[in-house]
């Protein structure tokens, strides 16, 4: 087997599982998150000629992926009216299951109050609170600084306190 294709493997087998967890915070899909991932492989495959297998193409790698997943949620981007969440006909419907359905809409308005975030500020907050990076890991993979990273999670935090305010009593 050639040497690129035992490195490309090796890095495949190293990174797919953590680029995946990161297309699947970002996309909520774990079929569309698996498509990402393949996407930046086949990309980085097509030119593995050129790529240089080192220690930035693992920064390389979750930028790619992050990048990959924004631009497939712009591509399929739909509006979705609150009559049309199940969660809240239900919860009308039948008041007894109005516990489980505030839990709903709660896990949705976080999970929009996310998708709202500036794309820096979603990309580092997802990184750090889904994938459990340490700032100066996701410093190294997006290629920026540690306290560049500080800031965009105060940022991020700062903004999801305000989205969900009237829902969580801080």
């Amino acid at each position: 087997m050639p040497a690129k294709q035992q490195q490309f493997e090796s890095l495949f087998r190293r990174h797919h599982k953590a680029l995946c967890d990161l297309a699947f915070n970002i996309v909520g899909d774990k079929d569309a998150a698996k498509d990402v991932v393949q996407e930046v492989f086949y990309k980085l495959w097509k030119n593995r000629e050129e790529v240089h297998y080192g220690e930035l193409l693992r920064n390389y790698l979750f930028r790619a992926t992050a990048h990959t997943a924004y631009n497939y949620l712009r591509s399929r981007k739909k509006i979705v009216r609150i009559d049309d969440i199940p969660a809240f006909e239900d919860q009308a419907a039948n008041p007894q299951a109005g516990e489980n359905a505030d839990h709903t809409a709660l896990e949705l308005r976080v999970r929009n109050a996310i998708d709202n975030l500036p794309g820096r500020c979603r990309t580092i907050y997802l990184m750090s609170r889904h994938e459990g990076l340490k700032y100066h890991e996701i410093a190294s993979a997006l290629n920026l600084s540690t306290k560049t990273v500080e800031n965009q999670m105060g940022i991020a935090l700062q903004k999801l306190r305000e989205a969900l305010k009237s829902y969580v009593s801080w």
